[in-house]
């Protein structure tokens, strides 16, 4: 019987998959480097939330040949140990798309309505933010969304605010899917889209070329009327520039829901932004999502028990 280790919980629907199947399961495990040492140590099988599973990890398995992310981005996973140790990673990147873009544009809404400030200001039973208003809100209709990357969650973000909302949509990405729409301009700089945006969205992985793309000077590019939203990773955009960007009034608002250090470190100055939405790395999170990512992880570590190629491979497993 493979054993398969989930440290970190996941919907039932995942777990009954895997035991259906005959697989034994140990759910629940502190997640520092030594406990997942010595807890992968057995496992066949491993599904992974968003603890990091660095190279020392990956080889203190060594029945180990599959790592299945519970969700889409594998930053948090050493590819090239895993590559380099004959381990198959997977992912589960159709699970949680259209949660992602669902928060995505509420989150547009809450800028744009100016949600965040309106709610404090009423809850300190100040009332004058209600006259300043029409001066400060314009209609999200006819306004430009500039969406940074343009894979499975951008497209659909694209499609719920062009049908949906009536805005007008760039999209930088050079690998960008092909999408037709008279709403919809494809540009071949990162410039051009800050210069004309007045919501920019981002939905890149983390990677060297995407790491710090929000600095100062992104923000300074950016329209002063314009709001910054990132639901993709923590460490695309500089949290300093951002806060000096929204004190100095370069940039009217933001909302983040990713943070270079997760849980954001009590110290931070985000908190002190009033024109700032901040949640908890949970735009992938929704009923739905969540029992899609258990059962796409648990069907990734199943098929390469079995020996079936996977459906969604992360790493090429075939040039080692």
């Amino acid at each position: 019987m493979d054993k398969i280790l989930i440290p970190q919980d996941i919907a039932e629907v995942g777990k009954a998959y895997l035991r259906e199947r005959g697989y034994e399961l140990k759910v629940g495990v502190p997640v520092d480097i030594e406990s997942l040492k010595r807890e992968v140590a057995d496992a066949d099988g491993l599904i992974v939330r968003n603890a990091r599973y660095p190279r020392e990890v990956l080889e203190a398995g060594t029945k180990l040949k599959v790592v299945a992310r519970h969700g889409t981005g594998v930053d948090n996973i050493d590819l090239e140990a895993a590559t380099e140790l004959g381990i198959q990673v997977t992912n589960a990147p159709v699970s949680n798309i259209n949660a992602v873009a669902e928060y995505t544009v509420a989150l547009i809404m809450a800028l744009g309505c100016h949600l965040r400030v309106v709610d404090g200001r009423t809850r300190r039973k100040d009332w004058s933010y209600r006259d300043k208003m029409p001066s400060r809100r314009r209609e999200i209709k006819g306004s430009v969304l500039g969406i940074v990357g343009f894979g499975r969650i951008g497209r659909m973000v694209a499609e719920k605010v062009m049908n949906g909302l009536g805005m007008q949509v760039i999209v930088y990405d050079p690998r960008a899917m092909p999408m037709e729409h008279p709403r919809l301009t494809v540009v071949d700089a990162l410039d051009a889209l800050l210069e004309q945006a007045g919501f920019v969205t981002v939905h890149v992985p983390s990677t060297p070329e995407t790491k710090d793309m929000f600095g100062l000077e992104a923000f300074k590019k950016m329209k002063r009327s314009a709001c910054f939203i990132n639901c993709a990773r923590g460490d695309v955009y500089v949290e300093a520039d951002l806060c000096q960007a929204l004190e100095e009034g370069l940039i009217q608002g933001a909302a983040l829901d990713v943070y270079r250090e997760e849980p954001l470190s009590p110290e931070s100055r985000l908190f002190e932004q009033e024109n700032l939405l901040l949640s908890q790395h949970n735009a992938s999170l929704s009923k739905e999502s969540t029992d899609d990512m258990a059962l796409h992880a648990a069907i990734g570590v199943d098929e390469v028990l079995r020996g079936e190629p996977p459906t969604w491979a992360v790493n090429d497993l075939t040039a080692h």
